[in-house]
Parts: C-alpha cells; structure tokens; sequence
C-alpha cells in the first residue's frame, strides 16, 4: 500500500474537518473516498470497465482489505451510485455543450440578420408594409398546396421582426424575430428543414412552437442577385413531418420565382 501527503491550508483543512463530521468519517477517510470516487467518475465517462472495481474500492475500504466502518447514513456510494453520478455527469455535460452550441448559432444568426448591408438591401426592395400583392400570394398558395401544409409565408427578415409580404393560413402580416424560424435560414443561406421543433436543439426554446403551434418547418432563403439573404418561402405545420427530397425540391424551385418577383419589384420602385 502506498502513501502520500497533500498539504492543504488551514481555512481548507477546517472545511474538510466539517465535511468529515457531518458524513461521520475521518478527514483522511473523506479525502480517500473523495478520491477514489472523482477517479471512478473519469473513468466512467470514458468507458472503462475498470471504473465498478475503483468505485468498489471506495465502497469497500483500504486495498489491504481492511473496511472502516461507516455510521448509519454515512455509507461510502458503491458501483451502482459510480454509475449514476457517471451518468448524470455526461447527461449534464451534453446539456452544456448543446446550449454552448445554441448561444453560439444564436449569436451567428443575430450578426448575420443585423448586417447594415443586408438591411439595406431589404429596405430597397420597397416590399416592407406594404399591402399583400397577387403575384406572391400565388406562390405561396402554391407551396402550401405542394406541400400540403396549412401554413405558407413569404417572410422577409427585418432587423427586428419578420414581415410576411404573404401569409397563406395566418392572419398575422409580421411577428417578432423571437418568434422566427426563417432568420435561422437567413444566416445559414441554406433551406431550414424541421421535421419537429419540439426536438430541434436550436428551435426547441422558441416561442412560436408553443404560442403559434409551430411545429414542422420547410423554409428556402430568398438570395437576390447581389447574393443577399432578404427572407425566405417557408410552410409549416402543426403536427411533426417528414419533408421529402422531392417537396424540398419544389420548394426550392418556387422560392427562386419568388427572388424574381422581388427583382421586378424593385426595379420598379
């Protein structure tokens, strides 16, 4: 067996003194069972068998085989407790990392509706407030027909809302961006598909999946010619759904006779 000193300042070694009491264990008993568990733990994580045996050994005693007891209540935790606490850590530190991830794509999305150029670009189209025009009404009914969904929009992605120049299945002509799936689109440039917010690690926490009762998403960014991302044509639906290849597709095809109708718009004005 070996042996080893770890020197710990005054105001620590009282702190662990009071923990020791408190399991009814020696101060040298907590460090070791201490020890041994935060080992055990490590190795769990990692995978390693070898990790029930430590955390044994931290149930059991010294590794000569002598057993100090411990009062009632104040039991050393066994492979099983290992196990648990192993598993409750790497439950927790998924959460972590997933809201690490979240901020961060939040963050990215923020900058990427926020560019003054972007906003500028918006803005000379001429389409914000404006009243609801036949032409993307069309095309909105048409995805919503294709798509078989209740919901189809043509939103356009302001710096502090989303304006829909056509709702199809809605009465509302602009929400909040808190409630926006579309902005997501904006900033990766690339079609949304969301078969179900609920799940959807970024989308999960926005208000719109319990206050609208958006669930499923479709969405395709609308980019005009000098490469901006102004909104995009989305559907959406209530209940989960798996979006084919082939209905993507068509959607994709449609948002791209949307980008023309706002270059003909703004050619216009």
């Amino acid at each position: 067996m070996r042996a080893t000193t770890v020197r710990f300042s005054e105001d620590l070694w009282r702190l662990l003194e009071r923990e020791a009491e408190r399991e009814g264990v020696s101060a040298a008993q907590f460090i070791r069972d201490a020890s041994v568990m935060r080992a055990a733990y490590a190795m769990g994580r990692r995978g390693e068998v070898a990790y029930e045996a430590l955390a044994q050994l931290g149930a059991n005693g010294h590794a000569n085989g002598h057993t100090e007891p411990a009062p009632e209540g104040g039991a050393p935790m066994g492979a099983e407790e290992a196990r648990r606490l192993a598993a409750e850590g790497e439950r927790r530190r998924a959460e972590l990392l997933e809201e690490a991830a979240r901020r961060e794509a939040l963050l990215a999305t923020a900058t990427a509706v926020q560019d003054p150029e972007r906003l500028a670009a918006l803005r000379k189209t001429g389409l914000l407030d404006t009243p609801p025009d036949p032409s993307f009404d069309r095309h909105a009914r048409l995805a919503a027909e294709v798509l078989n969904a209740p919901v189809a929009l043509v939103s356009l992605i302001d710096e502090d809302r989303q304006f829909f120049k056509s709702a199809i299945g809605v009465e509302e002509r602009e929400t909040p961006l808190s409630h926006s799936f579309c902005q997501h689109a904006i900033a990766s440039r690339e079609p949304l598909i969301v078969e179900d917010a609920r799940e959807h690690p970024l989308l999960k926490h926005n208000p719109a999946v319990e206050e609208l009762d958006s669930v499923a998403y479709a969405g395709v960014p609308l980019i005009d010619s000098n490469g901006y991302a102004l909104g995009t044509l989305c559907v959406l639906d209530t209940h989960p759904r798996q979006w084919t290849k082939h209905q993507v597709e068509l959607l994709g095809d449609l948002a791209a006779s949307v980008v023309n109708e706002i270059t003909l718009a703004t050619v216009e004005e």
